[in-house]
């Protein structure tokens, strides 16, 4: 494992990566970016693009976030994409179609002229448990179908999905092989290594301890700072400063995984012949996947109140044993966690502070398409190239729990999510 990286199986296997001096000393910059995960780093790409000079500032490591601990699931669209829809009419339906894909296209360019080698692999597969989810599958095949017919859909029946997917737990699902999966981490560190390839500063265990707006803002870290035309916050639920108009505006949601050993390719053949990702369409979901090594890799959403489960395997291990339970007896090599933003509004938050201090954050689980999406968003608004898309998250209301910036108010907030959360628990369940 690397040094510095929460233990996950990603960490294990990212191999070989750049790593980036702390920020010393008194340094400028067209902008400045806060988090070195998906969203910063993709902000930072098309600033460096646009001829920008950019200093990135992440307190750990990069990808050291969800962005690298996440179930690497590359999913289309958005969530809150019909709230955005319903708010701006006919403008609204088509920005939501013309992003449907935008991030995977974006992830998929910068793969090919970056060079990055993160495991890249076509296939998603929706799987129903129950006739009601099963009839909505196929209602949305129907509508995605007709809406981007080049996408590669198929609707699987039960005995289709038993051969694909080795187990008779489903009743049928719903394969996109224009969505996919990969190595979340591989990624990030493949951004950085693009990004500070055509000239970004980027600075590791450079934590920030404070910012000073103006027309100039000036980011502070222990051993420096930065002075620069624009600020961009990326640090999603890890953020901690206090900028007054974001407190309150989103809560955090811990999600887990486990790591099987490397099975053979007999074993693997019979769960997963194509190697898709697969997820079930529950709100509260399991989604899971094989490894580029031959492992399983299983997750989902057990815990909504912010503590950590003793055990991760004892919460998730039940759960893939009644999918596949030809894995009875294998042995879990790693488990992880982390958290995601998700916001109060539904809608991921990205907007404008004054003139010239930008955010991005709250992809409630879409997060490696989203991030990639909303950080070449940003960037392009800052480099004024283009406004479009980031105009309508901007003029989406930000609903927030009152008195935000206090405690108090944030652990209200967040027992309202696990309130939601236990609401969709029983709602999976008819």
């Amino acid at each position: 494992m690397q040094a510095g990286y929460p233990s996950s199986w990603y960490a294990h296997s990212v191999g070989a990566h750049d790593d980036y001096s702390a920020l010393s000393g008194s340094q400028q910059a067209d902008v400045c970016i806060i988090g070195g995960g998906f969203t910063g780093l993709s902000a930072a790409c098309t600033l460096m693009e646009a001829g920008k000079t950019v200093i990135l500032l992440e307190a750990h490591q990069v990808g050291w976030g969800a962005s690298g601990r996440n179930g690497g699931q590359m999913i289309r669209g958005f969530v809150g994409q019909e709230k955005l829809a319903r708010r701006f009419g006919e403008e609204g339906a088509k920005a939501v179609d013309a992003m449907m894909w935008a991030g995977h296209d974006l992830i998929r360019r910068r793969i090919d002229d970056y060079g990055i080698n993160c495991d890249l692999t076509p296939g998603w597969l929706e799987v129903a448990s129950t006739p009601r989810q099963l009839a909505s599958l196929y209602h949305h095949y129907n509508e995605m179908e007709t809406k981007f017919p080049d996408r590669g859909w198929h609707f699987m029946g039960g005995d289709e999905l038993r051969a694909t997917m080795g187990g008779d737990q489903f009743l049928g699902g719903l394969l996109s092989m224009s969505d996919g999966h990969l190595h979340p981490l591989k990624l990030c560190v493949g951004l950085a290594h693009g990004a500070a390839s055509k000239g970004a500063s980027i600075h590791e265990h450079s934590p920030v301890t404070g910012i000073e707006p103006g027309p100039r803002v000036r980011v502070m870290t222990a051993d420096g700072d930065v002075t620069a035309d624009h600020l961009l916050l990326a640090a999603n639920v890890h953020h901690q400063l206090p900028i007054r108009e974001l407190t309150g505006t989103s809560s955090a949601a811990a999600s887990y995984m486990m790591a099987t050993e490397p099975l053979d390719s007999a074993l693997l053949d019979e769960l997963n012949p194509k190697r898709y990702a697969i997820c079930d369409t529950k709100k509260v979901c399991d989604y899971f996947r094989m490894s580029s090594d031959g492992r399983v890799l299983f997750g989902g959403r057990v815990n909504y109140s912010g503590r950590k489960p003793k055990s991760v395997q004892a919460k998730l291990l039940p759960r893939l044993l009644k999918i596949w339970p030809q894995l009875e007896g294998v042995k879990i090599t790693h488990e992880w966690g982390g958290r995601l933003g998700v916001p109060y509004g539904q809608v991921p938050l990205i907007g404008r502070v004054g003139d010239n201090i930008w955010f991005g954050a709250g992809y409630t689980g879409h997060g490696v398409n989203m991030g990639n999406l909303a950080g070449d968003m940003l960037g392009q608004a800052i480099a004024g190239t283009s406004t479009q898309h980031f105009d309508l998250f901007a003029k989406m209301p930000k609903r927030r729990v009152p008195f935000g910036h206090l405690s108090c108010a944030r652990w209200l907030g967040q027992q309202a999510v696990s309130l939601a959360v236990f609401y969709y628990w029983l709602k999976d369940r008819l």
